[in-house]
């Protein structure tokens, strides 16, 4: 082996790596002393343990040694048992004789880089290319990890894996858990952006910094020449928020900018290589934007002080009015959010409004974090406008509004409870908000007026002429006892006072482990059902008589009492807030999970969480209701998940909130929301009478009106007469792929009103052209080159329908010669009415829906969902193109039209 010329300056030497030497001159040259003194030549300075443990169980005591009087005094000096080793920098012809008579092999022992490093390695040689790199053997030794150099199974080190190895050291990789592999350009960025991380860097030998520096140009191109450019400078550590301003700033060519730019050059000393700024910004952003998103809070953390460091940048360059475009900068955030302010101000659902809100999604700060419920915020309130800019007819009937109120107006709610949480930095967004929140509440107020009326009317017969409309008392007998006749094991949940925006938020929660379905949908599609609460609309009346299976008024001993008497099977119980709850150690009590351990039981649960925080508030500022906000429901679902229970959860009554309502004063009040004097009904008020009504002489005088109150400001009520109050949502659901589905249930088809997520019908806004679409996400169709590799007909549109057209999709479709010849080769053949109706139920519901709903439709049993799915993809995903996926676990089907289209042939969809 061709070695290189020792360096010029003293060799450091790390414990492994001198351990190393000592024991491989004792194997080879003990001259059968015991104890001898080694001297070698290296730097005099041990800041390490002076005993070193040596291969086999030996140890020898290390001192360093600057004077030929200082080796003399310790090779006369009593040392005992123990191997003496003396480093020292003295060449060997200034130790004289005598010295060198009494040391082993009478001669300074020097260390050879690269054998060392070589043999730690566990290789016999190193290429050529590391021989090269001269400064890589001394690094390489002084760098040697205490446990050593890991070892290759080669026998030669090449210089790739020598100097990735020396590099994962020098940056500290271990202190984050990697390994050499993990070295990469995001790797490096991470690295500078440490506390002291350059600093250290800069603190290497001149000779092993460049070599470094050039070996990791090399390997990761413009962004790590674009680092060491700042490193040279002494700007290393301002790496990344330096990449982000540069990322606005290389973008755009204003005269403003390129000032910017000019000044910025001067961090990277002589660099004058804008693809190399560019490749910095580039990887910097991706970097960042990963950090803000990260699970670990320090990390998160990281990312936000490195966005503050930019700013003060943008600040220091005067680049101010040119990173407003930016999408990770605050500044790019800010100028966003006021851009969706001003569209929101307009009130109108227009293209400007939708390209803003998308504008601010794309945002990296939009992600996670306090910006990213800002952006939910605005999302609330942008389905506000749009549902403003629809036109919304009075309920019908009773049985109309509250319909209405589960499909539709529930939705409005929760996006009103988002956009009341408000803003609390950005004035010109309080403001739109402000303005939209009270435009949807006037209307929903109307709806509600409305409401009153046609309740008013209904009270006196009740629900005898309302067809299939279920109320509170008609819960156990309709939905609960047929499950119980069938020795079905049921649990059966109340959230006290969950109204129907509550149960839109949990329901979407659920649906990740469970399938919902419709307990009356008697043959017909499954729709999320709403109940008809008791009135008033209080606990003591509502809940009673659910419990009891008739309109009734009591406490919770009247409930139990009602509820035990073997109406609902002999060993039905219901627990309580307290009987439910467990000691130390327990998410509920024994008695409640034995029972659900028992399948002949039915068992019902009593949370009171909703209810409660209407009278004390919540905790935080955040709207709306996630599973882990309603106490024990999660650990409850999840012991009805095994033990194979269907499970219900209801309610009793709605609620409204508290938004800065009036306090009507009112010496008959009864409760917060109803009054039973004899004065007749005044503004805001209805009167109510009938059995329907559970109250002295069955009549009451309730509020309609959302914003006023009889009794002191509270959090939320109920006892009123308002849509919100007066609807109760049922959702009922089993685990997924259940192959005894109840007789009479159907899977819900989980359908959003259009509002929400897309844009009304453009005759609802006759003087505004109707948005563009956002361009969906899709995997791009196979180019073919030259010939054609199949030729597939282009089927002809049925006379007097569209090319295109929805309604004549599917049976173009299925009409193509490449359908026929991909279903003929599929294995197990499925009816060709199944596929026809599970393709129209994918094309009807925009191209996704419920794995259950869709064999539901297709007719195809619950157990083989996903099976059917399976071979409809075989069919449809030609050459794997992913014209038909599965998402959220399998729980979801999604059909890529425009996709289809490319692949089958068929004409584009219709402008």
């Amino acid at each position: 082996m061709t070695q290189p010329p020792a360096p010029a300056t003293a060799l450091r030497i790390q414990p492994a790596a001198l351990a190393q030497k000592v024991a491989q001159q004792l194997d080879r040259h003990r001259n059968g002393e015991a104890y001898p003194v080694i001297v070698v030549a290296a730097d005099p300075v041990w800041p390490y343990d002076p005993m070193l443990a040596l291969p086999g169980g030996q140890r020898a005591r290390v001192v360093p040694c600057v004077s030929p009087l200082a080796i003399w005094e310790h090779l006369v000096a009593d040392r005992g048992d123990e191997a003496l080793v003396l480093l020292t920098d003295i060449p060997e012809a200034s130790l004289g004789h005598g010295v060198r008579s009494r040391i082993l092999r009478q001669q300074v022992i020097t260390v050879e880089p690269w054998e060392l490093v070589v043999e730690a390695f566990g290789a016999q040689v190193p290429d050529a290319a590391l021989e090269r790199e001269r400064w890589a053997g001394p690094a390489l030794l002084d760098a040697m990890p205490p446990a050593g150099w890991p070892r290759l199974a080669t026998t030669v080190l090449t210089r790739e894996v020598a100097l990735r190895h020396l590099a994962a050291v020098r940056l500290g990789l271990d202190r984050r858990g990697a390994d050499p592999d993990d070295l990469d350009v995001t790797t490096l960025l991470r690295w500078s952006a440490e506390p002291g991380a350059v600093e250290a860097f800069n603190l290497l030998r001149a000779e092993e910094r460049d070599g470094l520096a050039r070996w990791l140009v090399e390997r990761f191109g413009r962004p790590a020449r674009a680092l060491f450019a700042l490193v040279e400078a002494g700007r290393g550590a301002d790496a990344l928020p330096l990449g982000l301003v540069c990322e606005a700033l290389w973008s755009l060519d204003t005269p403003e900018a390129v000032r910017a730019q000019g000044r910025i050059d001067h961090y990277f000393g002589g660099l004058n290589d804008d693809a190399s700024v560019r490749g910095l910004a580039v990887a910097a952003t991706q970097l960042v934007g990963m950090m803000l998103t990260d699970r670990d809070t320090a990390v998160r953390r990281q990312g936000h002080a490195l966005l503050d460091r930019a700013e003060q940048l943008v600040t220091q360059f005067g680049a101010a009015d040119s990173v407003g475009h930016s999408r990770i900068l605050r500044s790019g955030f800010t100028r966003r959010v006021s851009a969706v302010a001003q569209a929101l101000l307009t009130g109108l659902a227009t293209p400007e409004l939708g390209a803003a809100v998308d504008d601010l999604a794309a945002h990296q700060l939009a992600k996670a974090g306090a910006e990213a419920e800002r952006l939910r915020r605005v999302q609330m309130a942008q389905r506000l406008v749009r549902w403003l800019s629809t036109e919304v007819a009075p309920p019908a009937s009773v049985a109309d509004g509250v319909q209405r109120q589960i499909a539709d107006w529930g939705w409005v709610d929760r996006a009103l409870n988002h956009v009341w949480a408000g803003e609390d930095a950005h004035p010109q967004l309080q403001s739109a908000f402000q303005a939209v929140f009270q435009r949807a509440q006037q209307r929903r107020r109307e709806l509600d007026a409305a409401f009153a009326n046609r309740l008013a009317a209904w009270a006196p017969a009740g629900p005898a002429n309302d067809g299939d409309l279920l109320t509170v008392e008609n819960l156990l007998p309709r939905v609960v006892q047929p499950l119980i006749r069938a020795r079905r094991p049921v649990l059966l949940v109340v959230l006290d006072g969950m109204s129907a925006a509550v149960a839109v938020e949990l329901a979407e929660e659920l649906s990740q482990h469970w399938v919902e379905y419709d307990p009356l949908s008697g043959g017909d599609v499954g729709r999320r059902r709403p109940m008809v609460a008791a009135l008033p609309t209080l606990t003591s009346v509502s809940r009673t008589s659910l419990f009891a299976g008739a309109l009734r008024a009591g406490t919770q001993s009247t409930e139990k009492q009602m509820f035990d008497q073997g109406r609902w099977g002999a060993d039905a119980r219901i627990f309580h807030k307290g009987p439910a709850r467990g000691g130390a150690g327990e998410v509920f009590a024994g008695e409640l999970a034995d029972a659900m351990a028992d399948p002949t039981r039915l068992v019902a649960v009593v949370i009171n969480t909703v209810d409660e925080s209407l009278a004390h508030g919540r905790e935080g500022d955040d709207a709306g209701w996630q599973l882990n906000d309603l106490g024990f429901l999660r650990s409850l679902l999840d012991l009805a998940r095994s033990s194979g229970r269907a499970v219900l959860i209801t309610s009793d009554h709605g609620h409204v909130l508290e938004r800065g309502g009036e306090h009507v004063k009112a010496a008959d009040a009864s409760s917060a929301r109803h009054r039973t004097g004899p004065a007749p009904a005044g503004p805001g008020e209805v009167e109510l009478t009938g059995p329907r009504v559970v109250a002295e002489g069955h009549r009451i005088i309730a509020l309609w009106d959302p914003s006023r109150r009889y009794r002191p400001m509270k959090a939320g009520y109920h006892g009123g007469a308002s849509l919100a109050e007066v609807t109760i949502p049922l959702l009922a659901y089993l685990v997924p792929n259940v192959t005894d589905v109840p007789a009479g249930w159907a899977p819900v088809q989980d359908r959003q009103p259009d509002w929400w997520e897309s844009t009304p019908p453009a005759a609802a806004q006759p003087d505004l052209a109707p948005p563009t679409p956002p361009a969906r996400s899709r995997r791009k169709a196979a180019v073919v080159v030259g010939e054609a590799l199949f030729d597939v007909p282009q089927p002809a549109a049925a006379p007097g329908v569209a090319a295109g057209s929805s309604d004549d999709l599917v049976a173009m479709l299925l009409a193509t010669e490449l359908f026929q010849t991909q279903h003929a080769l599929t294995p197990r053949k499925i009816e060709l009415g199944k596929i026809e109706a599970a393709m129209r139920a994918l094309v009807e519901a925009k191209g996704v829906l419920s794995t259950a709903v869709l064999a539901q439709r297709a007719g195809e049993l619950p157990a083989r969902a996903g099976g059917f799915v399976t071979i409809l993809q075989r069919i449809f995903n030609v050459d794997n193109y992913p014209v038909l996926s599965q998402v959220d676990d399998g729980r979801t089907v999604r059909l890529e039209l425009a996709l289809l289209r490319t692949q089958f042939g068929l004409p584009p969809e219709a402008a």
